[in-house]
């Protein structure tokens, strides 16, 4: 009787020891969706409704001089600038070519002026103000005629200025962000704010509206409307993670796919190495100047060879396993990725048309000793059928032919995460109610200033001629042989361009995503590594009750 009582006492001991794992097993099985979800959202709130009666153009001269009696709406921030601005780059055959002893930035001063209570005047209190280095951004929109702009806020010591603007996160660096190629003013700005309402600071920058004016010769010259954003950094307010030590053998990092550039790190990865980045067959041309992995963080500054060796070699091994054609390697994935938020990532570019991402303007990032992140979201100005050279089909995908989505989706387990979160997603921040309420809201606010923008660069928006090569036309389309025209030049035909192709590409989404079920060839959701472990916990807990059972 003693030494069953005893043998009863064991199987006990093993059930709790089993469940114990259990339940480390769950938490791991977990972990991604957790740490995820935990991150904090973004800092948006309602936009009010512009509620000024005279002329918006009242105050604005010919030459674009900005008169005393000014007001908005809208943050007004001033820039004066010690030095005209350099042109420190070219393109050559899409490549970036940087001026030898060019230095891009110029010093300058920043000034913003916000009342809180949607009327600012040149005469209200500045709320924040700092010294900068400036430089003109941009690939394509480098030589835009309305220029894009980042800012390095600094104080007099010369020690980085690390504070908060208009509400959102403190950072040093920020984005003048006003895409000439958006006659709308309003695609970056939907895509980050419901970007960030998903999944919080991680997936999109923190963004604001605002006028920007140029201080010249003592005069106040118009630019017309910006966002002014977070850059994508590291920070307790942006992207979070660990800050990098270079004592340490492993290192936080963001990663940026995009084209060669001078100003970043670029990582000879698995990917470039071998090729298989850019086809099936790795025996084709790479293309040279294109799909690079450059490194954001740590910068150039005080980083060593070992972080950067270890980086790619960290890279790499997440690229080997989503590239390989080995489907018992390639079903570890999640073990090296955070599936959610590529789930995510892959939905919001896909739902806004954004298929100029996953090739280019693509950021990642990975936390030391964790799984690598898709985001943040980046760059929505040729999204919602503004892309140049052809309409987007709202009928079809086209997302999963990017880099790492194109292997992805051959998996039947990530595709059917897609068509649930999607689904998910529907019932609020992508349903169509939702975002048309958006643009409506986006567009009442913005209705004195989009007055002042398309006066300020009327040139560029309502020349249809395509005989100006900083300007951004829509070319022609043909259909049944015939030319139509897709050139806009009123703000409510913009306006109706981007809920179309919402309401006709929303509507198809998941449609398409069955579509894309049906042609996985691979299917990881039953033998996997962890589903297996669970199923392994799970008999051990049940087992030592069943034998108890049968002997009693």
């Amino acid at each position: 009787m003693k030494d069953k009582i005893l043998r009863y006492e064991k199987i006990y001991l093993i059930s709790i020891f089993a469940g114990i794992l259990l339940f480390l097993g769950l938490f791991c099985v977990m972990r991604g969706r957790l740490r995820f979800s935990q991150h904090p959202m973004g800092t948006y709130s309602t936009l009010q409704p512009c509620d000024i009666t005279e002329d918006p153009l009242e105050y604005i001269g010919e030459d674009f001089t900005v008169m005393d009696g000014f007001h908005t709406n809208l943050p007004i921030v001033i820039l004066s600038l010690d030095t005209d601005l350099p042109d420190y780059k070219t393109f050559k055959d899409s490549s970036e070519v940087v001026f030898e002893g060019v230095d891009p930035y110029t010093t300058g001063h920043i000034s913003i002026i916000d009342t809180g209570l949607g009327d600012n005047t040149l005469a209200d209190p500045v709320i924040y103000d700092s010294m900068i280095k400036i430089k003109i951004r941009g690939h394509s929109s480098y030589n835009y005629d309305k220029k894009q702009y980042k800012i390095k806020a600094y104080h007099e010591n010369g020690n980085e200025n690390q504070t908060g603007i208009l509400g959102m996160g403190e950072g040093s660096e920020w984005i003048i962000n006003g895409s000439l190629a958006d006659k709308s003013m309003m695609r970056n700005y939907l895509a980050y704010r419901i970007a960030s309402e998903i999944d919080g600071n991680n997936m999109a920058p923190d963004s604001r509206y605002c006028e920007v004016l140029i201080r010249k010769d003592d005069n106040l010259k118009y630019q017309g409307v910006f966002l002014i954003m977070e850059s994508v950094s590291r920070g307790k307010d942006r992207v979070k993670i660990d800050k990098y030590n270079p004592k340490k053998k492993y290192s936080s990092y963001i990663v940026r796919r995009d084209r060669k550039t001078n100003f970043d790190i670029m990582l000879d990865t698995y990917g470039r190495q071998t090729g298989i980045v850019f086809t099936d067959d790795i025996e084709d041309t790479v293309k040279e100047n294109d799909n690079w992995i450059g490194l954001k963080y740590p910068g150039k500054t005080n980083i060593t060879d070992e972080t950067i060796e270890y980086i790619t070699k960290d890279f790499s091994k997440t690229e080997k396993v989503l590239y390989s054609k080995n489907i018992n390697l390639f079903r570890t994935y999640e073990k090296y990725i955070n599936v959610e938020s590529f789930v995510d990532y892959f939905l919001i570019n896909e739902f806004f048309g954004n298929y100029d991402a996953g090739e280019h303007s693509t950021y990642m990032h990975k936390n030391s000793g964790d799984v690598l992140y898709m985001g943040p979201v980046w760059d929505f100005d040729q999204a919602m059928n503004n892309y140049l050279v052809e309409e987007l089909k709202a009928e079809d995908l086209a997302f999963e032919m990017q880099p790492f989505f194109k292997e992805l989706c051959n998996d039947k387990k990530f595709v059917r995460k897609l068509q649930k979160r999607y689904a998910e997603l529907r019932k609020r921040y992508l349903s169509e109610d939702y975002v048309f309420n958006l643009i409506e809201e986006t567009e009442n606010y913005l209705k004195c200033a989009q007055v002042r923008e398309w006066y300020r660069w009327a040139a560029d928006y309502l020349d249809d001629t395509g005989l100006n090569p900083h300007n951004y036309n829509l070319n022609d389309i043909v259909v049944a042989g015939v030319t139509l025209s897709r050139f806009t030049d009123e703000y409510s035909d913009e306006i109706y361009v981007i809920k179309k192709y919402i309401h006709e590409h929303g509507n198809m989404i998941q449609r398409d995503l069955t579509g894309i079920l049906n042609g996985a060839k691979w299917d990881t959701t039953i033998g996997g590594i962890r589903e297996l472990i669970f199923i392994a916990m799970i008999t051990l807990v049940l087992l030592p009750s069943y034998i108890i059972q049968r002997k009693g």
